[in-house]
């Protein structure tokens, strides 16, 4: 399987090595706020288009062909492997499950899948997008945290606060352990399938980790997501660690076995690297991309002045589908000024 190159400027710089330049990518990067994935998604639905290995590739690589990124990011999503998991999804546009995950019953039925048998679209994408990546970029998996996986499975959709999660786990402590224990023997094997397939890292998302206690994302949550990035890990790759929600979360952070910590943009940069010596990755608030030239210039100087080298620049969270993407330009031409 081809590789990235370990020296290009993002795996450099995530191991912590001397890189030619600042690497940067976008969360979300192949999205809605792009003419040309607009045009796809006019033609197939969102699912539609992750099971579709050949025009999930291409919307994959549409960013690198529109601005100098030193990352693709795979197209999907974080809750597609729930259909190999035995439960329903469809998207309306964010996910919705045609069933609820709430009872020690309900935990048990769900399959562990073969990610080579019953998730194999997303790794032909990864092998296809590989393939015609160029070596100096990187290629990013990416898996759901298990906390962040169990909120859709235990609320059927989104959330504002995810009150039935949290509920859940104070009321129900035994079952909330053992879904995200279950969660987690889902995820894992997938993790090693898709470095496998051609990703050079992976990072998990608790993108809704922010909603936790300091304590209950420490002793109850992130001991899972641990499990996933020792996983990257061993497998080769690259593990970041991304958490929405960060300005608590931060010291059990720094405990992850991850090669890098993504940090949302609620705290200052210089707060972040003033609280830890790894490698960190973001945090540009991604409302951001809606001031001024000037003033985007200027915000997204500041972050690289104080990160220092040990840092790949990327948002706090997913870029906006009401995106210009001449401010995107901005960004890619002042981090690498």
């Amino acid at each position: 399987m081809k590789r990235g190159d370990p020296n290009g400027p993002f795996l450099a710089t995530a191991r912590g090595e001397f890189a030619s330049r600042r690497p940067l990518w976008i969360m979300r990067q192949a999205g809605r706020y792009l003419p040309e994935y607009r045009e796809v998604r006019a033609k197939m639905s969102f699912l539609e288009l992750c099971k579709s290995p050949v025009a999930a590739a291409d919307v994959t690589m549409q960013p690198l062909r529109r601005f100098d990124l030193d990352a693709a990011i795979l197209f999907t999503d974080l809750m597609t492997p729930a259909e190999a998991m035995g439960v329903g999804l469809r998207y309306d546009p964010g996910p919705v499950l045609d069933r609820t995950v709430d009872s020690l019953e309900a935990v048990e039925s769900m399959i562990v899948p073969d990610p080579e048998r019953d998730i194999s679209s997303m790794l032909e994408t990864a092998s296809l997008v590989r393939d015609e990546l160029d070596e100096q970029k990187a290629l990013i998996g990416f898996v759901g945290a298990p906390f962040t996986f169990a909120c859709y499975l235990v609320e059927g959709r989104g959330s504002k606060h995810w009150d039935k999660v949290r509920r859940l786990m104070h009321g129900e402590p035994e079952v909330f352990d053992r879904l995200l224990t279950r969660i987690t023997d889902c995820l894992e094997p997938l993790v090693p399938a898709l470095v496998r397939s051609g990703c050079d890292a992976i990072q998990t998302f608790d993108s809704w980790a922010g909603v936790l206690s300091t304590e209950d994302y420490a002793t109850r949550c992130a001991p899972h997501t641990d499990r996933l990035l020792r996983a990257a890990k061993d497998a080769g790759a690259v593990a970041i660690d991304f958490v929405n929600g960060v300005s608590q979360h931060l010291p059990t952070m720094h405990e992850a076995p991850a090669d890098v910590l993504a940090v949302d943009w609620r705290l200052p940069m210089r707060e972040i690297r003033a609280r830890t010596d790894r490698v960190v990755q973001g945090n540009l608030d991604p409302t951001a991309l809606f001031c001024d030239e000037a003033e985007l210039r200027r915000k997204v100087a500041a972050i690289c002045e104080a990160a220092g080298d040990r840092h790949i620049f990327n948002l706090g969270h997913g870029i906006l589908p009401q995106v210009d993407p001449r401010a995107v330009e901005v960004v890619v031409e002042e981090v690498h000024r």
